[in-house]
């Protein structure tokens, strides 16, 4: 479905007697910072009157939304004797009601005057604004967000539990084929699962060796004082921005999984407080949800230094029942007490696409066919662990060689799973986010005429009698869900 195109809100630009003009700050809503009243005089007078005030007009009464300063100094410049035209030119802005014009008295901004902090304050509390939506498209120069919203939070009750109520709620998305993470519906719930604090990117691109809640001490301690003042769980982009502003030292790194896609592969294809095995745990991502959703996980991961994270994020948020463990998923899945695991999940290793490390074990290091051959034990041995008349799942995506042609990761993934005793059983496309694909593929669509890959191949396998789904698998009631969705701009019911 196309998107609507951008609509004008400019009504008209015509005369009007400025001295007529009505306001909605308040008279401590900004100040003058670097000689801004001289400078604005200054250029009245130079270049005249160029700019016209934005204004709405209600009731008869025209509210400037925009030149405030302007219409103090060509007070001032009255006042010196200057002659000033009674009528100036004003663009009329269509305005809903009150609430939407302050919210663009926020947005406009001046170049000779700043907010001061408690202008700000007044102003989003009189007209009960929502701050944290306006903050990304306002321009404050040296505003200490988080500061603020901690003056907004204060006197407010911020004893909310660290996992919020709303994320253990069952949550059903409609289950076709092709999943589509773009959607309003997927990303708000995206957000609910990000303000735990762990992130996630939508497409595999950029892995550094650590996840970014794998940080120092002082950075854990900086969040906790964060969360104080919010009242909330900041996101790591926000804690590690805000980090950096203060001169701190921070590990740069993503997490790589998206939490609503593992929500939703739990709910579908793991009974109810069941075990799942993870193979190639990577990030904190899948084992925190399984714990936030009451399952049991148990993950596997080569790099120490990524476990250790993992169980450090688990702990702060007070998960039980999820551990991971560091070291070769083909040597540990022979160690390790798994029991009987009820669903095997994972995201492997894209082939070489990515180097995770330095160890020869990883598997990004191997040449493709030495990657298979480890590849196809871990993914046996994992099924060797799975109880029968279970699911398994594993996301996936397909690999060039350095000939610029696809290896058939994707095929080679569910023959290892065939070999190994499940059946392949669903296939679901999982359609990502643009992200930064819209800068990259101009160069190579360009260069070798290689289309921009923006999705994943969500492959689920069974093993086992599927006759036996309808008894150890709920009915989901989907009906509410399926309707709402349909409302989607991306989503259509056939």
């Amino acid at each position: 479905m196309q998107e609507a195109p951008i609509a004008s809100r400019v009504l008209k630009t015509t005369l009007i007697n400025w001295r007529e003009l009505q306001f909605i700050q308040q008279e401590n809503f900004k100040e003058w910072v670097n000689n801004g009243s001289e400078k604005l005089i200054e250029s009245i007078l130079k270049y005249q009157f160029i700019d016209p005030f934005k204004v709405w007009e209600h009731q008869g009464i025209i509210y400037c939304l925009d030149g405030r300063h302007r219409f103090l100094d060509l007070e001032k410049v009255i006042e010196t004797g200057k002659e000033v035209p009674e009528l100036l030119p004003a663009t009329f802005i269509d305005c809903k009601n009150m609430k939407e014009a302050a919210e663009l008295v926020l947005v406009y901004s001046s170049a000779y005057a700043k907010i001061t902090q408690q202008g700000l304050l007044d102003f989003v509390n009189n007209f009960q604004l929502d701050f944290p939506d306006l903050q990304s498209i306002m321009n404050i120069q040296d505003f200490d967000v988080i500061e603020f919203e901690g003056l907004l939070n204060k006197g407010e009750n911020n004893s909310e539990p660290i996992i919020p109520s709303s994320l253990k709620d069952s949550f059903i998305f409609p289950p076709f084929s092709i999943l589509d993470t773009r959607s309003g519906v997927w990303q708000e719930r995206k957000r609910k699962w990000l303000s735990l604090g762990f992130n996630s990117q939508e497409t595999r691109e950029d892995v550094e060796l650590i996840a970014k809640s794998g940080q120092s001490t002082a950075i854990y301690e900086l969040r906790n004082k964060m969360r104080e003042s919010l009242g909330r769980d900041p996101e790591w982009d926000e804690i590690l921005e805000y980090a950096k502003k203060k001169g701190m030292h921070v590990y740069e790194g993503a997490s790589i999984f998206d939490p609503v896609l593992c929500e939703l592969s739990y709910k579908w294809f793991c009974p109810e407080g069941g075990r799942i095995l993870d193979p190639f745990a990577g990030g904190s991502v899948r084992g925190i949800v399984a714990g936030v959703l009451g399952y049991k996980y148990k993950g596997i991961d080569l790099r120490l230094d990524q476990v250790e994270a993992n169980r450090k994020q688990a702990e702060l948020l007070q998960i039980r029942g999820v551990d991971w463990f560091d070291g070769d998923s083909n040597e540990v899945l022979d160690k390790i007490f798994v029991d009987e695991v009820d669903f095997v999940y994972s995201c492997p290793p894209y082939a070489y696409l990515e180097k995770y490390s330095d160890d020869p074990k990883d598997l990004s290091n191997m040449t493709y066919e030495d990657f298979k051959t480890a590849y196809f034990s871990i993914v046996k041995k994992s099924i060797e662990q799975l109880k029968d008349d279970r699911f398994a799942c594993f996301v996936v995506g397909d690999v060039r060689d350095k000939n610029g042609f696809y290896i058939n990761f994707v095929s080679d993934t569910i023959k290892a799973f065939e070999e190994a005793g499940a059946k392949y059983y669903n296939e679901i496309i999982l359609v990502n986010v643009v992200g930064s694909l819209a800068i990259r593929v101009r160069r190579q669509f360009n260069n070798g005429r290689k289309v921009g890959k923006m999705h994943q191949n969500v492959l689920v396998f069974y093993k086992g009698d599927p006759k036996k789904i309808k008894d150890n698998y709920p009915e989901l009631n989907l009906g509410e869900d399926l309707e709402e969705l349909n409302n989607q701009p991306n989503i259509a019911l056939l």
